[in-house]
Parts: structure tokens; C-alpha cells; sequence
């Protein structure tokens, strides 16, 4: 269903919507609207969908950008990160339908097991974390396999937690946002 699509594109932007704010954003009236498309799908609940959605048992195929290719730029594109987890780019860039928005500062193409709403072969937008970013979707760079975190704000408080076990995480120097994630063909 498209719309339950839509949803989950919003879930991963924002893991903390409320069936209200996600009604909002979808033009709809009341939020009863919200559970009546997860029925539709066999979801007892929003926090039901919003686990699926976060652990990636919710597949879902790309959307595609909708802006013309004038609007697209050029990103540089990532090799892999040190062992300070600092990026290391590469020569090579994305352009075209690949940089849609120009979100991120560089690319990175994921190879790994899947971590919360990453799965191997996506590529990922990035940007460098700084406190004061509201990126949702956090990657804590290391030289093998970064870890996906995700970034919970309360006022000042900053916490990152696995998007799976929600269990808090120790944070190392280097984090990137994630700003999109482009979704591998499969």
C-alpha cells in the first residue's frame, strides 16, 4: 500500500511520530485513519509498525525522487573510514538521480549485516555530526563494519541507543548523520 509506504519513509526520518503528527503529514483529519491503513497490513498497532519499520522486517521498495535533474549536485563519495573513524573519500562522486536533494556532504555504500533500517548494499548521505544536528539516524564510524545508532534528543540530552536492542551506546569521536538512505535494488 502506498500509504503505509509513505508512513514507513517517515518512520525512518523520524522514529518518534505520533499517529497524530503522521496524520498531519498525510492530510488526514483524525489519527483513527493511521490505524485503519496498519489494520489493512496486518499491524496491531502503530508501535508495532514502528518496530518493523526500525528493525527492517518492513521491506520496502525505493521512492523515486520526484525534482528535475537540474536540482541535483554532485557528492563525494566515501572509500571507508580510518581507524579514528574519520571518512576517507575516494576520487569518485554520485550525480544525477543518485544525489537527489544534494541532503548529504558524501556517500557511503553499505556492506554489512543489516542494522536497524539498513540493510547491505544501500547507499547512505552523510553528513558530519555536530551536537546541535537533529539527524534521527546516526553511524558511529569504525574501520570494518560501522554501527547504526539511533540519536535521541531531550532538551541538552543527547543518548544513542541500537536500533534494536535499545540499549544505550558508547559514542566514539567520529559520528555521522545519516540524512537519506537510497535503498538497494534487489
Amino acid at each position: 500500500m502506498d500509504i503505509v509506504r509513505k508512513m514507513a519513509h517517515m518512520i525512518l526520518e523520524d522514529p518518534f511520530l505520533t499517529a497524530g503528527d503522521l496524520a498531519k503529514k498525510l492530510g488526514y483529519a483524525e489519527e483513527k485513519t493511521i490505524y485503519y491503513w496498519l489494520s489493512k497490513e496486518n499491524y496491531p498497532g502503530l508501535q508495532a509498525f514502528k518496530r518493523a519499520v526500525i528493525a527492517g522486517r518492513y521491506i520496502m521498495p525505493p521512492l523515486k525522487a520526484r525534482e528535475s535533474h537540474s536540482a541535483y549536485g554532485r557528492i563525494p563519495l566515501l572509500e571507508g573510514f580510518d581507524e579514528n573513524g574519520a571518512a576517507i573519500l575516494t576520487t569518485d562522486s554520485l550525480s544525477d538521480d543518485m544525489s537527489a536533494n544534494v541532503l548529504g556532504r558524501f556517500a557511503w555504500h553499505y556492506h554489512g549485516p543489516q542494522q536497524g533500517p539498513i540493510q547491505n548494499g544501500d547507499m547512505l548521505l552523510l553528513i558530519k555530526l555536530e551536537p546541535s544536528d537533529r539527524a534521527k539516524w546516526v553511524l558511529a564510524g569504525a574501520p570494518r563494519t560501522p554501527t547504526v545508532l539511533m540519536k535521541i534528543m531531550d532538551g541538552d540530552t543527547v543518548v544513542y541507543v541500537h536500533p534494536e536492542t535499545y540499549e544505550p551506546a558508547t559514542v566514539p569521536a567520529q559520528l555521522h548523520g545519516i540524512v537519506q538512505i537510497i535503498r538497494a535494488m534487489v
